[in-house]
């Protein structure tokens, strides 16, 4: 039955990215689907200017959502393969790929047009952005068996010509978050570390919880709130002192006969 539990933990996320697209600062009925949505950094949809974008290995789709029990798709982009996760940033999406990062522009209505192309060594991608600088997590591993274990930090304030501008050495690293001038990285079962980033350009680590494991995270900036999801469930944590951090909540993933 482990099948059974993984599923719930993707479900589970799905759920709370959800939750979090529909109560943004934008929100004011249940029925608003005008604002930005906040996914964590390995999911493969996200909510953006009142439409949601999905990805698969080979395309991007644009879908209307306006009237939410008729969602429609209005476009279908081929994006090339080994196509991973989907980060939104202002009017931009920041797609991550076992090759690269892609970046496609809504500056001229909601179907996304290509802009550029951040190559990189074969390598499983997630990405967030912060400020006009990406951070990019290549790891080894299963799928993504070639790829070094590091951080690389992109200047994107040129969208249309990306620069590698640093590399930070992780162990295995996973998903991301970022809030203000804190980052934090998933490093799959061995934890999560997070890094000021008063310098966006250079990032430094100034805690790592290593009995925490960490896949991916969402940031709840307001409430200084991090939710984790890692191999044994999902969790809640408060950062108000991010030298110690509590935890609020967790849905625990068991086996069960």
């Amino acid at each position: 039955m482990k099948l059974l539990y993984k599923s719930a933990i993707i479900l589970s996320l799905g759920f709370f990215t959800l939750i979090l697209a529909s109560c943004g600062d934008n929100y004011n009925e249940a029925s608003d689907f005008s604002g930005d949505g906040k996914g964590g950094s390995t999911a493969r949809f996200t909510f953006l200017k009142g439409y949601l974008y999905i990805v698969d290995e080979t395309t991007l789709k644009t879908v209307d959502i306006s009237q939410p029990d008729n969602p429609r798709v209005i476009g279908t982009v081929g994006v090339g393969d080994g196509i991973e996760t989907i980060f939104p940033y202002e009017n931009y999406l920041f797609l991550g790929s076992q090759w690269g990062m892609y970046i496609y522009s809504l500056e001229n209505g909601p179907l996304p047009s290509y802009l550029s192309l951040f190559e990189h060594s074969f390598a499983c991608d997630p990405v967030v952005v912060a400020n006009n600088i990406a951070y990019v997590t290549l790891r080894s591993g299963t799928s993504c068996a070639t790829g070094p274990d590091r951080m690389e930090v992109i200047d994107v304030s040129d969208l249309s010509n990306p620069t590698l501008i640093n590399t930070v050495d992780m162990l295995n690293p996973h998903g991301l978050a970022v809030n203000d001038t804190l980052l934090f990285v998933g490093e799959g079962d061995q934890g999560f570390k997070v890094f000021n980033i008063k310098d966006r350009r250079d990032p430094k680590q100034i805690a790592f919880y290593d009995s925490i494991p960490a896949t991916d995270m969402i940031s709840i900036g307001g409430k200084r709130e991090l939710i984790i999801t890692g191999s044994n469930g999902i969790y809640q944590y408060n950062y108000q002192d991010i030298d110690s951090i509590y935890m609020l909540s967790k849905i625990l993933s068991t086996d069960v006969e």
